[in-house]
């Protein structure tokens, strides 16, 4: 943003001052949006106002007509008070009153956007805390004339605004506000695909719609994306949202921008499609993930049943709870129609979680809708987004880009991009915002998706693990089901008579009791047939004098209750024909292209003879499995988890009333939930009472138990439990691994049976490792230590013994100073500029700091790239010692040094290190050559830095804020790459003290953090180490490495301050040193070659 519409942004912002007491935070915006609207209008409207004022007196006077009044005003809205916002904020009583009636003269579409803001509470509101005439007299004062302010500048005032509101209430900002970057993305893979056709001279007319525009963030990005690729476009943006206050936020950003507020419709655009009969070149979307769809079951199903494929929703109705796809739907069907020549047609995108991908069975409403998407060949791209980059949910996210003109190229093809690793971590996080796609990460990932079929065919490709090229017919697949005739054996046991006699039909027995004691005398008794069991089990009823219940009801219950399923058991038929095991039912997904006939006589025939599909049931199916993007494995041999553990089955728990446990004096099993799964330490703190009646499985110390993504290895002295849960037993009792890995998996959404979840890989290699399961065993350890040390750190207020009121309102207050100092505390641990400032060596700490205060856009820029060659100087210092340790120092080095050092320079010094040795001193040195990923961050960002030095003329402030958002990611991540100078201590000492012949004490200072006066130390050595030196560590167990002569801690006679001086020249026998306050410090040098 340039700086005059950042001004004013900054101006009207300015008013939450007033606001401050009065209103939350998150409830500026009620006052500053309308009120910023109100001012524009005006401003808008005033050089035509007496020309409305005419015609409202004139012929007719009586009944005006909005068409004239709105020819007269020259805007689609208009005016008709003679009140102005200057005139009501001087008058001294009824302000609000006059307020109201001006609102009121508003045309009706520029009133009913001040409704929508319910602007009426905020003048009632405003006028009870007496802050009403003050906030009037501080918009009549904003000059938002045309003029002055342009409708693009007023836009990006009015956009930065509404940002600054979404970020202030983060927690609700995702409902109808898009993060700018996940936009930015989303547009501009959208119009990547027509840049050729938008980029042509003239100006392209192009329609774009959202239909769940929220506050119009997405129309915005896509009209100045258009607008970029072809400044003579003409963009019309339409939309479509039933928030009141999103929908006046949108319309007034419509409006602010000069264009028709008639295009942003309010509604829920299931029950009112505000767009009935437009279509519209693109169309995309960000709804909301997961959300049900009861309160319009109605009217969607009757447009299904009435309309069919006419309608918006012939393909299907997805399930309840989620309607993702109707929204998808509904936005396919606003695509324009393809005539004859290929001209015409949309592109479409939108934002979906994984359950659209996958769920769904075969010949499900999610399925067909699938299937109706993938036949018609609409599906380009599904693009896999990183997690964390929304404010209100964590989950991750994915692009579709749907099209019905897609290139010759593409045809019959869907590509899939894994984009799940480009991104960089929030510096402060928003909400559940903690990761946002840098502008570099934007242009990278548009590329991929633009080169996708060439990427794809190139296994030399550094990018080709991160595209997948699929045909249409891949993502479908024929779910058959293969039958195998239940096979039964019958008995009697204890077990079983406590089955029979809970289930529903004993229970309506007239005396199930005296029933099932006329059977316990066959306990123990066996029996090969069904006929011969009966016969038995008729025969001991009947003996004891009761009836045996005819029916096929009984017989199927008392055949369920004593038969037990058994490979040799008799073959159970049903109207002549083998009855099928539900148990054994196995449903089969075969890719299209298989002849299902022939996979059963190659695959399951050899195996189970006896078996038999049931092509009554036979589906197509369409999905696209989380488990198609790439995932990076290790270089292991893998193998399936039951190979690894076995899972203990779920047994049923048998319903009972107690009295049993109180006459034997024992507890009833201990029940793990699923919210004690990391909390409970033993089975002692679980609740005695597993529910009845339900299946659950046993669990004990060494176990893995948990659900995919969220598992526990249970402390060997855990004690038996009883759980809902999976439960894994891992060979060899040792499982700290296996449950690391599993805990790894994203992919394991993918497996909610047992039997996908037994069939999932791991890396036998390390599972079970007792080197690997020792060091994980001390991480977790480590893990528990951090967790416990924060336990007590803010607990509940009201756990307090205070039986005070102003005693609890002071220990309140207390806490809160608190969590602002712990909220200090821990951002070292988040952003990586705190981290560097708080405890990287001084030289890098105190840039970091430089750039983390800075705040003009040419600072921020300075101020980066600053730091960044401080993380060379300081690595290229690193290395020059080492080099220099080993009498190197040659001339060839010095010449380096010649003109003084430059970025290029430590570079230099960087690769050369990496060139001539092989076992630096330092080992956190190796490696860091010109093939590592830190040296190409750094080499980009000097040539960064070379170009934009050498641009012409004075740079725009907006442009400087630009390539400072470009770089900051890179800055980061090459400071995230060099985390281990956090623990890489440059200690200055002052003196060494002889103590005996293997023990000396330093005295001296440690150059870390940002603040000049450093921290002194007082330790022990082993080593004597020279005074007025600069040592850092080395390897635990070497001597530490002396900097001397290429960095010293001097007295600057300049200003009088001790500083940290750094080598920058050799010439002439001098080494020039200089510090950050470009203070030098010559010192003579004589060394050898």
């Amino acid at each position: 943003m340039s700086d005059e519409p950042q001004h004013l942004a900054d101006l009207i912002w300015s008013v939450s001052d007033l606001l401050r007491g009065d209103y939350k935070t998150s409830q500026y915006g009620q006052v500053i949006l309308p009120f910023t609207v109100l001012r524009r209008l005006e401003c808008v409207l005033a050089p035509t106002k007496q020309e409305v004022l005419n015609a409202l007196g004139g012929p007719h006077a009586a009944s005006p007509d909005g068409d004239i009044l709105r020819q007269a005003a020259g805007h689609a809205f208009y005016n008709t008070s003679q009140l102005t916002l200057k005139q009501i904020a001087a008058q001294s009583a009824d302000s609000a009153k006059n307020l109201r009636t001006y609102v009121d003269s508003f045309s009706q579409n520029a009133r009913e956007v001040m409704e929508r803001y319910e602007f009426v509470t905020q003048i009632r509101r405003l006028e009870q805390a007496s802050l009403l005439r003050e906030v009037i007299g501080k918009f009549a004062d904003l000059d938002l004339r045309p003029e002055t302010v342009s409708n693009h500048q007023m836009s990006l005032v009015f956009e930065e605004l509404v940002r600054r509101i979404a970020e202030q209430s983060n927690e609700t900002a995702g409902e109808h506000f898009t993060p700018r970057d996940v936009v930015r993305l989303m547009v501009d893979i959208l119009v990547a695909g027509d840049s050729k056709v938008l980029s042509l001279p003239g100006g392209a007319v192009r329609t774009v719609l959202d239909p769940v525009c929220g506050t119009g963030g997405m129309l915005s990005e896509a009209e100045e994306r258009i607008t970029e690729l072809n400044p003579e476009a003409r963009v019309s943006v339409h939309g479509q949202d039933l928030n009141s206050e999103s929908w006046a936020i949108c319309r007034s950003d419509i409006m602010m921008r000069g264009k028709s507020p008639n295009n942003i419709k309010f509604g829920n655009i299931f029950t009112h499609d505000g767009h009935p009969d437009a279509r519209f070149d693109y169309i995309l979307a960000n709804p909301p993930f997961g959300m049900e769809w009861k309160r319009v079951k109605s009217a969607v199903e009757e447009e299904h049943n009435t309309l069919g494929n006419n309608g918006r929703f012939g393909a299907g109705l997805p399930r309840i709870n989620d309607g993702s796809l109707l929204f998808l739907q509904h936005m396919l069907s606003k695509m324009k129609p393809v005539d004859s020549s290929g001209l015409g047609g949309s592109r479409v995108a939108i934002i979906f979680n994984g359950s659209p991908m996958h769920t769904g069975i075969a010949g499900s409403g999610e399925s067909s809708i699938r299937r109706w998407i993938i036949e018609n060949d609409w599906l380009e791209a599904v693009v896999a987004l990183p997690d964390q980059l929304f404010y209100n949910t964590g989950i991750a996210a994915y692009f579709w880009i749907l099209t019905n003109r897609k290139p010759v190229d593409r045809k019959g093809k869907v590509v899939l991009v894994d984009a799940r690793e480009h991104w960089q971590k929030m510096r402060k996080p928003l909400g559940s915002k903690r990761r946002y796609i840098a502008p570099d990460q934007i242009n990278e990932i548009t590329q991929l998706y633009s080169e996708a079929l060439s990427v794809a065919s190139d296994a030399n490709h550094p990018l080709y693990s991160k595209v997948r090229v699929l045909h249409n017919e891949d993502l479908g697949y024929r779910q058959i089901t293969v039958n195998h005739p239940l096979k039964l054996r019958f008995e009697v046991t204890e077990e079983i008579l406590a089955g029979f006699s809970a289930s529903k039909f004993a229970q309506k027995m007239a005396d199930p009791t005296r029933f099932v004691a006329a059977l316990r005398p066959l306990i123990g008794s066996a029996w090969t047939d069904k006929a011969k069991a009966f016969a038995a089990l008729k025969g001991a009823v009947t003996a004891s004098g009761q009836a045996w219940p005819s029916g096929t009801p009984f017989q199927k219950v008392a055949r369920d209750a004593f038969g037990v399923r058994d490979p040799k058991g008799e073959v159970q038929n049903y109207k002549g024909a083998p009855e099928p095991d539900s148990v054994l039912r196995s449903s089969i997904h075969l890719p299209l292209s298989q002849d299902p006939e022939e996979y059963f006589r190659r695959s399951v025939l050899p195996s189970a003879p006896e078996a038999w599909t049931d092509h009554t049931k036979e589906r197509i199916g369409y999905e696209i499995p989380l488990s198609l993007f790439s995932v990076a494995q290790l270089k292991s041999r893998f193998e399936p988890l039951r190979h690894v553990a076995r899972m203990e089955a779920a047994r049923l728990i048998p319903a009972s009333n107690g009295a049993a446990t109180e006459a034997d004096g024992t507890d009833g099993p201990a029940y793990l939930r699923a919210q004690d799964l990391h909390v409970a330490k033993s089975a002692m703190e679980l609740l005695q009472s597993a529910p009845t009646g339900h299946a659950l499985a046993a669990c004990a110390g060494g176990d893995l138990v948990g659900r995919p993504g969220n598992w526990r290895l249970l402390p060997e002295n855990f004690g038996e439990a009883v759980t809902s849960l999976y439960v894994l037993r891992p060979q060899g009792n040792r499982g700290r691994t296996l449950c690391e890995w599993l805990n790894s998996r994203t992919e394991n959404e993918q497996f909610p049976t047992s039997r996908d979840l037994m069939n999932l890989q791991v890396p036998v290699d390390i599972v079970g490792d007792d080197e690997f399961e020792d060091l994980l065993d001390d991480v977790d350890a480590g893990r528990q230590v951090l967790k416990e040390a924060t336990s007590d750190i803010l607990p509940n207020i009201f756990s307090h013994t205070n039986t005070d009121v102003q005693d609890l309102r002071k220990d309140t207050r207390s806490a809160a100073s608190e969590a602002r100092l712990i909220g200090e505390l821990v951002r070292p641990l988040e952003d990586p500029v705190w981290r560097a400032e708080w405890s990287y060596p001084y030289h890098i700490a105190a840039l970091a700091r430089r750039y983390r205060i800075s705040s003009h856009p040419a600072e921020r820029k300075d101020a980066l790239l600053k730091l960044t060659e401080g993380t060379a100087r300081t690595l290229g210092i690193l290395a020059l010692s080492d080099m220099v340790a080993r009498g190197r120092f040659t001339r060839k080095l010095r010449q380096q040094f010649r003109n003084g050092a430059s970025f290029g320079t430590w570079l230099w010094l960087i690769n050369k290190l990496g060139e001539e040795v092989s076992d630096p001193a330092i080992p956190e040195l190796n490696g860091l050559g010109n093939h590592s990923d830190l040296y190409s961050l750094l080499e980009g960002i000097k040539d960064f830095r070379n170009g934009s030095h050498h641009a012409h003329g004075v740079r725009a402030s907006h442009e400087l804020d630009n390539e400072a958002d470009l770089l900051e990611p890179r800055v980061v991540s090459a400071l995230n790459s060099v985390n281990w100078l956090s623990g890489m201590h440059w200690d200055w000492v002052e003196r060494c003290e002889y103590l005996d012949e293997s023990s000396y004490k330093l005295v001296g200072q440690r150059l870390r953090g940002s603040h000049p006066s450093w921290e002194p130390f007082t330790r022990s050595s082993t080593f004597p180490l020279k005074p007025d030196h600069i040592f850092v560590g080395s390897t635990p167990s070497g001597p530490p490495v002396d900097l001397w002569p290429l960095a010293s801690v001097n007295l600057c006679t300049t200003c009088n301050t001790r500083e940290l001086f750094l080598i920058d020249e050799v010439r002439d026998g001098v080494l020039t040193l200089r510090s950050l306050e470009e203070h030098s410090l010559e010192i003579p040098y004589t060394g050898s070659e």
